[in-house]
């Protein structure tokens, strides 16, 4: 009987964009949410019902949402067991607004003026396809954005997998003004010409993400010192107000969102590189950074930053491994500084894999965290190895060019410094193993980082560069299926 009435949730929640027209609304869009567990429990199954339709509308223009829930039949209680209550349910994730009548609602949506316009401050205009798209940024201190966000924050439970609430402490109460202020949200739209009136314009949402500004510690630069008798021990703090803004911060992403209907149309490229571009031009900003990333905003990051570096950091997109360093064939040591010694000696070779220095230099004036800058400096430095041993995402298509012994040793430093990275990121789990089964985890651990690197290329390259040679990128990792431990190493 239980299976009888119970139904899926995520096929049962139906979201639209509407918009007025003169004989009413008209859906612009509809789609289901790929999560509900957060809200209807981990099964993501709601019982009592058949035919169940949970419809949730939103205002394409300034996201006034709207529910409706309607099903062909409705369990009868039974000894206390009852249906769900929808409604009920979902009061404790949605704004009051959202439960007025119908006739209520389309008469706010058509009332909303048509000089209507997204809260906050236009910050990047952009023309993609043909069409016009404005990202709009304001704090959650502004309360037509707070009241924006928690009309539409209900998709970052539907559509971000571990994703909550944000502007509330863990007692679920708001956070004070001012830490709301250091809540910035973007929201991103479509604007389109009306066909009635050329000069008019509708928008159409597509997507939104939130931002915090944590303050950064930054050791501080060391002086010359002075006298021993004019040193003043004596410091105030500065007298007047002043600016928490202008403290050095770190912006951290915390939410991403676009809608299913708008996304690979680079929407999320166009809102991520410009809240990054933001970042950059602020002074008080220090690194922009993500919090927790999925896959799928993984890739696009990595797309838009690898772009952002070869494009304006001058240097980065002449980096080369230095093919010329000396490999001891026993015992060599990597130094942090990619210099390469053996245990005998003692001494470093005269140059490292590559300069450390300059790299940090690059790293500070682009503003990318440490983890992600190195990742996209081995991406970017795996892409210049010579065509016969550059890793490709596709093994056998193509035949592969004949190997130089210049060339696998340009592939032998170049995989040094990865697995030198590697290594001591995941060290903690790696010292469990025997140093044999160590050696072929790392192994395995490198040639899933080669693959995901030439996956990336292969979306930043022309087709005809990608196909001119291939090189297998699995052997190893076959080599290390056979291993009979399990332990969680990160790939980058």
């Amino acid at each position: 009987m239980e299976d009888e009435w119970t139904v899926n949730a995520n096929e049962a929640l139906f979201i639209s964009l509407v918009r007025p027209t003169s004989s009413g609304l008209e859906k612009i869009a509809t789609f289901n949410p790929k999560f509900t567990y957060a809200i209807f429990g981990e099964d993501e199954r709601i019982f009592g019902y058949k035919g169940l339709k949970i419809n949730l509308q939103y205002d394409a223009r300034d996201l006034r949402p709207n529910l409706s829930v309607t099903s062909s039949r409705k369990f009868a209680s039974v000894a206390g067991v009852e249906a769900l209550d929808v409604r009920e349910t979902l009061k404790e994730f949605l704004p009051g607004v959202a439960f007025q009548g119908r006739q209520e609602y389309d008469s706010a949506v058509r009332n909303t003026p048509e000089t209507w316009a997204p809260p906050g401050t236009l910050v990047k205009t952009a023309e993609k396809d043909g069409e016009i798209y404005e990202v709009w940024h304001g704090t959650m201190a502004d309360l037509a954005v707070k009241q924006m966000l928690k009309r539409i924050q209900v998709m970052v439970l539907l559509f971000i997998e571990g994703g909550s609430y944000i502007g509330q402490n863990p007692e679920g109460k708001e956070e004070p003004e001012y830490s709301l202020a250091r809540w910035s949200v973007f929201f991103i739209y479509k604007k389109q010409p009306t066909t009635d009136a050329p000069d008019k314009h509708r928008y159409i949402f597509q997507g939104f993400s939130t931002v915090y500004d944590f303050w950064m510690f930054q050791q501080p630069t060391p002086r010359a010192s002075p006298a021993k008798d004019s040193i003043d021990h004596a410091w105030e703090l500065p007298e007047g107000d002043f600016s928490l803004k202008d403290l050095p911060s770190r912006s951290r992403i915390s939410q991403f969102v676009i809608l299913p209907p708008f996304q690979g149309k680079g929407v999320g490229a166009l809102l991520y590189n410009t809240i990054f571009c933001l970042g950059v031009d602020d002074a008080s900003v220090k690194e922009v950074t993500v919090e927790d990333p999925n896959e799928d905003f993984d890739l696009v990051r990595d797309l838009c930053d690898m772009k952002y570096l070869r494009k304006n950091i001058p240097g980065f997109a002449a980096l080369k491994v230095n093919a010329n360093v000396s490999i001891p064939e026993k015992g060599a040591i990597l130094h942090n500084n990619t210099r390469v010694s053996s245990p005998e000696s003692g001494s470093s070779s005269a140059d490292g894999i590559v300069d450390m220095d300059a790299l940090e230099a690059m790293r500070v004036k682009a503003k990318i965290a440490p983890r992600q800058f190195w990742r996209l400096t081995e991406m970017h430095l795996m892409s210049t190895l010579p065509d016969s041993v550059r890793p490709r995402p596709d093994t056998d298509s193509v035949a592969q060019p004949s190997q130089s012994k210049a060339d696998l040793q340009a592939y032998t430093v170049w995989r040094l410094l990865l697995k030198q990275r590697l290594y001591r990121r995941n060290a903690n789990v790696l010292g469990e193993f025997e140093i044999t089964e160590r050696i072929i985890k790392l192994n395995e651990t490198v040639s899933n980082v080669e693959w995901e690197y030439a996956r990336i290329l292969e979306r930043l390259e022309p087709k005809a560069v990608v196909a001119n040679s291939k090189r297998k990128l699995d052997s190893e990792a076959e080599e290390a299926s056979t291993s009979s431990k399990r332990a969680r190493v990160e790939d980058a």
